[in-house]
């Protein structure tokens, strides 16, 4: 008989991070213009997954504009950071305040979602993620 696992996953992020249906265009002086689609946002970053794979690095910087509902084409380009990359995945932080034009909408619920998982024959497990 298997014995049971518990694992707590705890996301201590500063801000609130909501799902968008934003996309955005990224402006890098050697590698042009690149697009992808904006998975989640906060008012401190950003998390997209690239049309294309592109040699991004950890603190590499580029300029964001976000195109969707809500924002003007008019705005200027955001500084970010880029601060994780997985395969097409990338993580960007504003390197400026997004405070000022953006903020997510409020959410009445309590933060957290719990999800169990029952393993039969090898035990059991749960798994906490607070946002």
């Amino acid at each position: 008989m298997g014995k049971g696992w518990i694992e707590i996953v705890i996301d201590r992020r500063q801000h609130q991070r909501i799902e968008v249906g934003y996309w955005a265009s990224l402006k890098h002086p050697l590698l042009g213009i690149i697009t992808g689609d904006i998975q989640d946002m906060s008012v401190s970053g950003v998390s997209l997954v690239l049309d294309e794979g592109m040699n991004f690095f950890v603190m590499m910087e580029l300029d964001v504009r976000i195109h969707g509902e809500g924002w003007d084409d008019s705005m200027p380009s955001l500084p970010v950071q880029v601060v994780r990359v997985s395969r097409r995945e990338v993580a960007l932080r504003f390197l400026d305040s997004l405070e000022d034009c953006w903020t997510p909408p409020l959410d009445d619920d309590c933060g957290y979602a719990v999800q169990e998982e029952l393993q039969y024959g090898s035990g059991q497990g749960l798994k906490v993620t607070y946002n």
